[in-house]
């Protein structure tokens, strides 16, 4: 029963790891306005409402996986397929 619930933690953590960006935590004006435009940027190259949302969603509010499913009505694997896929156009856009 204890490995159950073990590997289910593990394995939510897996699925919805997340890095939450708190530009908050900056220390001067300066530094929060540059962070603030640089993630405007990022977020300009997206194309996808859908995409936009869920990058939003997981990575700056700090949602879950499930949580973002239920506000898109959509299901939670898509959710993270969305991810996926616009975190590696990201990758490859950026790093060009």
């Amino acid at each position: 029963m204890a490995w159950r619930l073990q590997y289910r933690s593990k394995v939510t953590a897996n699925k919805e790891f997340g890095m939450v960006f708190d530009i908050t935590t900056n220390d001067s004006f300066e530094n929060d306005s540059i962070s603030r435009i640089h993630v405007e940027e990022i977020f300009a190259l997206i194309s996808s409402d859908v995409g936009k949302k869920v990058i939003h969603d997981v990575y700056l509010c700090g949602k879950s996986e499930k949580e973002v499913s239920a506000d898109l009505q959509i299901s939670q694997q898509g959710v993270n397929k969305w991810k996926k896929k616009i975190l590696s156009f990201l990758s490859t856009k950026l790093s060009s």
